[in-house]
């Protein structure tokens, strides 16, 4: 709950970062007083619980959109069940094009928090960022599916269909033979 504290006390402090989501699933932190932003994905963009993620990072020049290059970086992870300890933790990233992802599996559904310091190796650039991840109870039938769910659910219809045809025509040729002898 970071976001609005930052909105309410930015009028204040006018060397603030903010935090923004983005419509495709990508949030961005940014830091204008260090003059760069966090871009923040997740692959899938919705986790699931004990499923594979992967979490994406790309730090950038403010202004230029260009990478900042020789960074180092710091990821944890608090939420799940109890929001109080790390759930994951990893240290001394190295980024040396900016980019950096890493691969975790959400243990428990809930809100995480993903908080990632950024230091350039020169040291003339440092900050923090926030992210929330939320991980759902169930995946939805439609991305199940792949958003085509009609679609399996016609084709399951008329495999049933073929196999109770196959079945009846299947007795109807025995009935006839047992007639016949």
């Amino acid at each position: 709950m970071t976001l609005p504290l930052i909105t309410t006390s930015a009028p204040f402090f006018p060397n603030i970062v903010y935090g923004q989501a983005g419509t495709s699933g990508t949030k961005t932190w940014s830091d204008r007083d260090q003059n760069i932003k966090i871009i923040f994905s997740t692959s899938p963009a919705q986790p699931t619980i004990a499923t594979p993620s992967v979490l994406r990072f790309a730090v950038q020049n403010l202004q230029t959109d260009k990478p900042v290059t020789n960074v180092l970086a710091m990821v944890e992870i608090f939420g799940g069940a109890s929001n109080q300890e790390a759930t994951f933790r990893l240290t001394n990233i190295t980024a040396p094009d900016g980019r950096f992802s890493i691969n975790v599996i959400f243990p428990v559904i809930g809100s995480y928090q993903v908080l990632t310091r950024i230091t350039s190796q020169t040291h003339d650039v440092s900050s923090l960022a926030s992210f929330t991840v939320t991980v759902p109870a169930m995946q939805s039938a439609s991305n199940l599916f792949g958003g085509n769910y009609i679609i399996w659910i016609s084709f399951l219809i008329a495999i049933a269909i073929g196999a109770a045809s196959f079945l009846v025509l299947k007795n109807t040729i025995k009935a006839d033979k047992s007639k016949r002898t």
